[in-house]
């Protein structure tokens, strides 16, 4: 290698090493001087007072924040996370609920180019993780998220609710789950009910719940569908539902509906987070945005939720003995029907 060329070499390596070296550019942190900490706490406040589901509490939040405010509570709070973190505090104290709170973003929500892009939800099979045959024949159907319902999220659900539909009983599995898609719920619910307010008339939708806003007007209602893809597991066959502490959202309405429902399932585990309420957020600064309880969840048949307690388990045990628990449930249920008992295992991901 001629001189030149050793020269030209080391030069890159050096650089290479030098950009290896180099540290990823720090993450915004917006400062706030005081007028933009007023600006903040009022408008976080009107919005409370304005829009939260529970009134009375949020008046007694906003009160608070605005107390705080003046008292100088909020003169160190520098930064948008800083202030994030304390306001959040502040107001769940008081309002307890996860929908309600300041939330800090390390990026400009005013400009469009800096939001990170939504993920791909096909990458984990929109929740569905898997489904397979255990002993009997019982099905057992592990989800990990309630997605958005899309074309690909109905024929994901389609496909393996049709695995399911031949065995004498079903398990899913939803501890750990979560996700905000009360429509995919409401989907799932339609191929494991049937109408039985009558022996003489069946609708073919079933009303599950509604989310109602703080005057009590129904922003939205969740119903069966008429009529599915593939095929229904039926409403009569046993049902059981894997909960934890973490089983949230649209998990929670999923299991409380099919509990409420003449009981058409029984849930196995722990009780579970108690999320009942739908959020909205609004920006309300460069890295600041609020996040406010909007409405309620009411079922149907209870008028009531599953806020802050969570859907009480039917059978409670440690959610890790869960699945045991409620296969052998199932086995029992089968035999007292009559199903021959058979050993079948497979497994479709």
């Amino acid at each position: 290698m001629g001189r030149p060329c050793w020269i030209a070499a080391a030069v890159l390596m050096l650089s290479l090493g030098a950009a290896a070296q180099t540290p990823a550019p720090p993450v915004l942190d917006e400062a706030l001087d005081a007028p933009t900490r007023v600006h903040i706490i009022n408008e976080f406040a009107r919005r409370l007072t304005e829009l939260h589901v529970d009134g009375p509490r949020a008046k007694a939040a906003a009160d608070d924040l605005r107390q705080r405010l003046a008292r100088g509570e909020y003169d160190d709070q520098l930064t948008a996370r800083a202030m994030a973190a304390r306001v959040t505090r502040d107001v769940a104290a008081i309002t307890a609920d996860r929908h309600t709170y300041l939330e800090f973003v390390p990026y400009d929500l005013a400009d469009e180019r800096q939001r990170p892009p939504a993920s791909a939800a096909a990458t984990d099979n929109y929740g569905f993780r898997k489904f397979e045959l255990l002993d009997d024949n019982i099905g057992y159907l592990k989800i990990t998220r309630f997605a958005p319902l899309d074309r690909g999220a109905l024929d994901m659900a389609a496909r393996f609710m049709d695995q399911a539909a031949d065995s004498p009983a079903l398990i899913i599995d939803l501890r750990d789950a979560g996700g905000d898609s009360q429509d995919m719920a409401a989907l799932l619910a339609s191929y494991l009910l049937v109408d039985k307010r009558s022996w003489f008339f069946r609708d073919n939708q079933i009303h599950l719940h509604d989310q109602i806003d703080r005057s009590g007007r129904v922003v939205k209602e969740y119903w069966t569908w008429g009529t599915v893809p593939g095929k229904r597991f039926g409403g009569d066959k046993p049902l059981y539902l894997l909960v934890n502490e973490r089983t949230g959202g649209a998990a929670e309405a999923f299991a409380y509906d099919l509990q409420q429902y003449v009981k058409r399932a029984v849930a196995v585990g722990a009780p579970t987070m108690g999320d009942a309420r739908v959020g909205a957020k609004q920006r309300i600064s460069r890295q600041l945005q609020t996040s406010v309880a909007i409405t309620r969840a009411s079922n149907v048949i209870t008028r009531y939720n599953w806020e802050g307690g969570g859907v009480q388990p039917d059978r409670m045990v440690p959610p890790a003995t869960a699945r045991d628990t409620a296969l052998a449930m199932a086995r029992a249920a089968i035999r007292s029907a009559g199903s021959p008992p058979q050993t079948s295992r497979s497994e479709l991901r």
